[in-house]
């Protein structure tokens, strides 16, 4: 028993000692993790608590949970993150596939890379930057839509100010920013489909459309199942995006859990109550995950947790 135990731990050590380059690449990845991600996890039993700018700290219960739960403002943020998140992935979702599909078909080689690289540098603007160039291109004043606007004979519109367009400015804008990401991942997914598939495909009948439809699609689905699970994991937490471009004007339409969390734990100090609703996002972001990996699992044969 000794004997097999040292052996093992030898095998562990020399496979340790073997891959040390790749651990040490991964070591600062690993304690960005614990340091931002599984760390603050020990402060979440300051949900129940009123913890804030105060001297002294008092055990809640649910209070907390019970305020946000009977709270019209919460409930406005939890509404809005919604609708802005699920028109996220019914407009975002779709739209990088498509144009990895398109450069799929090109045949040159430094036209893909060409088009591949313009359409990735907007996902290195922060969104301090992508709110400014939205701010400024939508300007009432200056602004090139509106100036086109008025040129064509109407009138100039404040869309970062407006209930009704604001909205679709958001969306627009995480859509140009986010689409070159999510291309540069489907694009190498394509590049795994063996030809072979295609020449048996055409061999059969099938035309261009048939080949996409039963060869290509198939053949990367379950990267688009994965990156189906990676919108979801992130869709209650919406923050930077909303903060740098939304407005006082647009708050009934704008305000979501991640701004409410900011508002109400940062600038007014209700530390315990912020905490109680980022506890709560977290949960419902965790459901919807689980909820479609387990749909992918039982109608697509493609669990990825």
């Amino acid at each position: 028993m000794a004997r097999e135990l040292k052996r093992s731990t030898a095998s562990w050590y020399s496979r340790v000692k073997a891959q040390r380059y790749l651990l040490l690449i991964m070591l600062p990845g690993l304690v960005w993790y614990l340091l931002f991600k599984y760390l603050p996890l020990l402060g979440l039993f300051l949900g129940f608590t009123d913890y804030g700018f105060r001297a002294t700290v008092s055990f809640v219960g649910l209070d907390n949970f019970r305020r946000l739960f009977t709270s019209s403002i919460f409930w406005n943020a939890f509404r809005n993150t919604m609708i802005i998140s699920v028109a996220n992935i019914i407009f975002y979702f779709p739209a990088p596939l498509i144009v990895a599909l398109m450069i799929n078909e090109l045949k040159s080689v430094g036209t893909k890379r060409m088009i591949q690289f313009l359409i990735y540098i907007p996902y290195f603007f922060s969104w301090v930057v992508v709110g400014s160039i939205f701010v400024n291109l939508l300007s009432p004043s200056t602004g090139l839509v509106n100036n086109l606007i008025v040129a064509l004979g109407g009138k100039p519109i404040y869309f970062m100010a407006s209930e009704t367009f604001f909205r679709p400015v958001l969306i627009s804008s995480y859509i140009w920013r986010q689409v070159g990401y999510g291309t540069v991942i489907y694009v190498a997914s394509l590049t795994t489909v063996s030809p072979e598939l295609y020449e048996a495909a055409t061999i059969d009948g099938a035309g261009h459309w048939g080949r996409m439809w039963h060869v290509t699609l198939p053949s990367i689905r379950s990267t688009i199942v994965t990156m189906l699970l990676l919108n979801l994991s992130h869709v209650l937490l919406i923050f930077e995006q909303v903060l740098v471009m939304y407005n006082a004007a647009v708050y009934g339409v704008a305000d979501v859990l991640q701004t409410y969390v900011f508002r109400e734990g940062v600038l007014a100090g209700d530390l315990g109550y912020s905490i109680a609703v980022g506890m709560f996002t977290s949960i419902v972001s965790l459901v919807l995950v689980l909820s479609t990996n387990k749909i992918s699992a039982r109608f697509l044969d493609e669990p990825i947790l």
